[in-house]
């Protein structure tokens, strides 16, 4: 089943949509169970809160089950697709087989969908020199490379992405506003500032190729291990420029962690999809530290800032178009 032809603007969410209508519809465990048992079958034990990202909240109910609510009324997410789509991955890794799609449910203004949880703990919640990155960039190239090889698997494409880069840029400004200065200096502002202004949105056109979409921190999934046990959340797969998928890895790791995952990826980025790599990286780290804002979660708000000074260290006086070293 393919997706909507309006899949492309997801790429314009990198903060809160324009396109869609936030649902004001609060939710706590009581209410969350509540739906939940409205709508199934299932006899809710425990819930708990798992995390919130651009698109979701998701809550894990009876330590078996993750369940992901839109938080926007949404022309673009289609977990009916998503399903389909997720059924034909052939991977090195474990993805999540959704199960439950509650089409207008009780309780709730969007559709809701359900997957059996995959154990693990988020990339998002380590520090790059925690991790054996040799090892995870070795698992991650190869994944990606399995994606972005696979054939057979029919999805709609997106828009231009540079299209909806362009916008957030002009709107840099207001961005920065809602951070306060004292999570974000003037020196770091400055850097930013600057990264944008030596960008020239130049990324060449590609062969498009089947993509995750939002290939963050947050959905990749560590064993005790720390080696790659399933990537998550395939809402916004699609066909498109293969480095759609670094953005989040260059976020979490900067260019040293990129090249290590590069080093197991048959395919080099020229400097324009290098440079496009890292701005989008940028406007990931200063969009999740946006997001977190509102989250009562200090593990959370602390690693979204940590990564986007990390970032902006490694970023100052150079330019998005600096070739990667070793």
């Amino acid at each position: 089943m393919g997706r909507s032809p309006n899949v492309g603007r997801r790429y314009a969410q990198f903060v809160n949509s324009e396109f869609e209508s936030e649902i004001d519809i609060p939710l706590s465990v009581t209410k969350v169970s509540r739906i939940i048992e409205e709508n199934s079958d299932l006899r809710v034990n425990a819930v708990r809160k798992l995390g919130e990202g651009l698109d979701f909240q998701s809550y894990l109910v009876n330590e078996a089950w993750v369940f992901r609510f839109p938080k926007h009324v949404s022309e673009t997410l289609d977990p009916i697709a998503e399903k389909a789509f997720s059924q034909k991955l052939k991977l090195s890794t474990s993805v999540p087989e959704i199960k439950y799609i509650w089409n207008h449910p009780w309780g709730y203004l969007e559709t809701i969908s359900g997957y059996e949880y995959l154990p693990g703990i988020s990339l998002e919640h380590f520090r790059r020199e925690e991790i054996d990155q040799d090892c995870l960039g070795r698992q991650l190239g190869t994944v990606l490379k399995e994606l972005h090889t696979l054939s057979g698997v029919a999805v709609a494409g997106v828009s231009d992405p540079l299209v909806s880069l362009r916008t957030w840029a002009e709107d840099l400004d207001k961005h920065l506003s809602r951070i306060a200065h004292n999570t974000l200096p003037l020196s770091h502002r400055t850097t930013i500032k600057s990264y944008f202004e030596q960008y020239k949105f130049d990324l060449p056109g590609s062969e498009s190729v089947l993509i995750h979409g939002d290939l963050g921190a947050d959905h990749i999934l560590l064993n005790e291990q720390q080696q790659l046990t399933g990537i998550i959340d395939w809402s916004n797969h699609t066909t498109g420029n293969r480095y759609r998928d670094f953005v989040g890895i260059w976020r979490w790791g900067g260019d040293p962690f990129y090249v290590r995952v590069l080093d197991h990826y048959p395919f080099e980025p020229n400097l324009p999809e290098l440079a496009y790599v890292r701005v989008m990286g940028l406007v990931s780290c200063i969009s999740r530290v946006i997001l977190v804002l509102k989250q009562h979660n200090d593990r959370i708000r602390k690693s979204a800032h940590t990564l986007l000074a990390e970032r902006l260290s490694e970023i100052t006086d150079t330019s998005p178009y600096e070739p990667l070293s070793g």
